[in-house]
């Protein structure tokens, strides 16, 4: 174990025990609240009967109103403590979660990214990029549907027509400042797992920004003016008296009319505040805490930047806390409505629903079309801490230098499949500057593993996370992989015919001119032996490109000694085993040259099928 981890262990463990510790704190403090709170109840009641019963004494129905406001002020501090204790209870199962994703254990991970699988995509399947036990599973620490599908989006960049460089390189570096504050991701992550629901998107908020809030403008008017004359008569009917009482009568009368009219196309607004509302002081309280961060990477101080909005800097607008926070007051003011009773009362005697409907139209057009953008600015955050997580389970990680080159290359030094616990990863040193790499070796030697160990280490390259290796460079390139074949027999799809649905996709990315990596593990694995050769010799003719590399893995040597002259550029590699009194043995170590070892036949006999 190196220096490192261990000092991420100790980092781990001691913040767990910090976290108990708090906890424990508080429940002394609930304790001794509850007793303070049971003796001024007490008070309460024992100064009230002292007062009836001892000639009404003042001092102590004042001593009784003391004992009274220590009573609230003690239910209020629980309150507050027991948001503290929850939220250091959430701080303890995201810790604990950390430790998790140390160990390569799922079975406490929140969310495997099911949801965020793409179907028919070039290398998202091939590659265990979303799903059960999956790459997404293992980092992902977003909570709402903004950080998914930004991280999602940033783990595809491989698939992208156009890659940016400089985007990439920002991104490395934020996330680097993010992994070394363990602490500070821990404590934003809280934030989102508390004030988000499961869904994790605001949709009706977003659905009020988009729409334009319905007011009759004639009705409107009309409505303010009756008003005024209901007031202005009832004063006058007031003073004067007699029959004069008719006419604010007449105008009430009125009132009711026109709130008959305008409810129907009222309460589509208002039905739709009722649905955003209780998520405005989550998210403005998840906004106030990004707000808050102190941050060097230019890529994060863009964000706040984002947050806060240019207006700011002059003195203008409001922060994207403060802005939710408005909607707020707004819809609590729209909440006395609610109940019918004041709702007949406000709207008899003011044209309340109008007033509400107006301040609602006056924050849509001042601040809700800058809300969009900054809900955006919190899934980049969330997305950029999903990666920095690379970094807590490897230590000892490597930066990946990228490169825009117009020929691909990629060099591995002690690279490691990221989805293989640490003690358990075996790493291994991979070089491919043109060509396909030709790969070969016994069942279960791990030449598929280092297929995915390519692919995926290039995911998180271009993703701008870390890597498990010594060191890594690599070009700009696009990823396709043909790896993981599922047929299905509902569409009468079989493995063949869905295997050479992504060979065609590889192909054709190729004819594209862009840099690519392909990955094609056992190609043609569903048919026989001479068309297997054939047509992989055919698409081996058509990926030799110079703006192409990838790697092959193949238990057809035949398909290896095809390259006499030289036609196609072939690097052979090849993984081995050995055998001793317990059975067999892998050392999962890449090796130059091409295998011609099987193990088939004893694993056969291991299993029973044979003697």
């Amino acid at each position: 174990m190196s220096e490192k981890t261990e000092k991420r262990d100790l980092d781990l463990e001691s913040r767990s025990s910090e976290l108990d510790r708090q906890f424990k704190d508080i429940e002394e403090k609930t304790g001794r609240l509850a007793n303070i709170r049971g003796v001024c109840f007490l008070g309460v009641l024992a100064f009230v009967i002292l007062y009836f019963f001892q000639d009404r004494n003042i001092a102590y129905l004042i001593c009784g109103l003391v004992s009274f406001l220590l009573f609230v002020l003690s239910v209020m501090q629980h309150g507050k403590i027991k948001s503290k204790a929850k939220r250091i209870a959430v701080l303890s199962e995201i810790n604990a979660q950390y430790v998790a994703r140390t160990l390569h254990d799922f079975s406490t991970l929140e969310d495997d990214g099911t949801d965020m699988k793409v179907e028919k995509h070039p290398f998202a399947g091939d590659l265990d990029l979303f799903g059960p036990k999956s790459l997404f599973a293992l980092i992902n620490v977003a909570h709402t549907a903004y950080g998914k599908r930004q991280l999602r989006k940033w783990l595809l960049t491989g698939a992208q027509s156009e890659m940016d460089l400089k985007e990439i390189k920002d991104r490395q570096i934020a996330i680097e400042e993010l992994a070394s504050q363990m602490v500070l991701v821990q404590e934003l992550e809280a934030e989102t797992k508390m004030n988000v629901k499961r869904k994790g998107s605001p949709q009706a908020l977003l659905a009020f920004i988009a729409s334009e809030v319905k007011r009759s403008k004639l009705i409107n008017s009309i409505r303010i003016v009756n008003s005024v004359l209901l007031w202005i008569s009832l004063i006058i009917a007031i003073v004067v008296r007699g029959y004069f009482f008719f006419v604010p009568l007449a105008f009430f009368v009125i009132q009711q009319f026109l709130m008959a009219c305008t409810y129907k196309n009222n309460a589509v607004t208002f039905t739709l505040v009722e649905k955003f509302y209780p998520e405005l002081r989550a998210y403005s309280n998840i906004f106030s805490a990004l707000e808050n961060v102190n941050v060097k990477a230019d890529y994060l101080s863009e964000l706040k930047k984002r947050l806060y909005g240019e207006d700011i800097a002059h003195g203008k607008g409001q922060s994207a806390s403060n802005q939710l926070s408005s909607l707020y007051k707004i819809c609590l003011l729209i909440q006395l409505r609610m109940q019918p009773l004041l709702y007949f009362v406000l709207n008899s005697i003011l044209p309340f629903d109008e007033f509400c409907l107006y301040l609602l139209e006056s924050w849509r057009k001042d601040s809700g079309s800058r809300i969009p953008e900054k809900l955006d600015a919190i899934g980049e955050w969330e997305a950029l801490m999903s990666l920095s997580m690379v970094r807590l389970i490897y230590p000892d990680a490597g930066v990946p230098e990228i490169i825009d080159s117009s020929e691909p290359f990629f060099r591995g030094e002690g690279i490691g499949h990221p989805l293989i616990p640490e003690k358990t990863l075996v790493r291994n040193d991979f070089v491919l500057e043109k060509g396909c790499a030709m790969i070969t070796g016994s069942n279960m030697s791990g030449k598929t593993t280092l297929l995915r160990t390519v692919g995926i280490n290039s995911v998180l390259a271009f993703a701008g996370a870390v890597c498990p290796c010594t060191s890594l460079t690599l070009s700009l390139m696009n990823i396709g992989a043909s790896m993981r074949i599922e047929d299905n027999l509902g569409e009468g799809v079989s493995t063949f015919y869905a295997e050479l649905v992504k060979i065609e996709r590889i192909v054709k990315m190729a004819e594209s001119g862009r840099p690519l990596l392909f990955l094609i593990d056992e190609i043609f694995r569903g048919t026989n032996s001479k068309d297997r050769t054939d047509g992989a010799w055919t698409v081996l003719k058509k990926l030799n490109k110079p703006s192409i590399i990838g790697l092959m893995s193949t238990h057809d040597y035949e398909l290896c000694k095809m390259n006499t002259n030289g036609e196609v550029e072939l690097n052979y590699y090849h993984f081995s085993e050995f055998y001793d009194d317990n059975g067999l043995h892998f050392d999962y170590q890449l090796k130059n040259g091409m295998s011609t070892e099987t193990n088939a036949k004893y694993l056969m006999k291991l299993v029973g099928i044979t003697d």
